[in-house]
């Protein structure tokens, strides 16, 4: 199987680098759906088999502007952004100032975090159920090609659980619109390219 990823676009919440989570239905802004329009114009949906997309509000009008209307969109809960609870809208500087145990020297939100916001996900939590979709695409369609639209956080931690054993260090944060391209099956996995914007 073939899978390709596609971060949405940018909303407001990323723009003033605030924490959006998967409770968080936030649109795409101006930028987002520019971002996603110039992107799509270098991007060709009819060679994909089926297409998926996170319930999300700014993944949804991604994945409808990167389809442009020629292939179905199936969406599924277990693709939405990790959520991260009482987290969720605040300030990164803010956060990072008052509780830096809960990030890494990248500014990325780590496990610690779970300590100030109980009720939010931990990264074993996403990986789980993203790898559960994952896994069940890669059983019932090995010979396809599919694309699936949704956040950057379960992106790469994704990733990480395929690729380094859930260690996010080594993987960079997915910018907005950016796209990256696997090969599955239930013996292995490769990556084609990772974090690309279409230019």
């Amino acid at each position: 199987m073939k899978l390709t990823f596609i971060r949405h676009g940018q909303t407001d919440l990323n723009k003033d680098n605030r924490i959006q989570g998967g409770e968080i239905d936030q649109p795409l802004n101006e930028t987002g759906i520019k971002q996603a329009t110039v992107a799509a114009s270098h991007f060709n949906p009819e060679k994909y088999d089926l297409v998926f997309s996170s319930p999300l509000q700014r993944a949804k009008k991604t994945a409808e502007i990167f389809v442009k209307g020629k292939k179905k969109i199936n969406f599924d809960e277990r693709i939405k952004e990790m959520d991260f609870g009482e987290w969720d809208t605040l300030k990164v500087d803010d956060l990072i100032k008052k509780y830096p145990k809960g990030f890494n020297q990248a500014r990325y939100v780590t496990n610690g975090y779970l300590r100030y916001a109980p009720s939010g996900e931990s990264f074993e939590d996403v990986a789980r159920r993203g790898s559960e979709f994952i896994d069940e695409l890669i059983s019932k369609y090995p010979d396809k090609n599919i694309l699936v639209v949704c956040h950057g956080t379960l992106i790469k931690t994704l990733v990480a659980h395929y690729f380094s054993n859930g260690n996010l260090e080594v993987f960079e944060q997915v910018d907005n619109c950016a796209i990256s391209e696997f090969e599955m099956t239930e013996k292995l996995a490769k990556v084609i390219r990772y974090n690309q914007i279409l230019y």
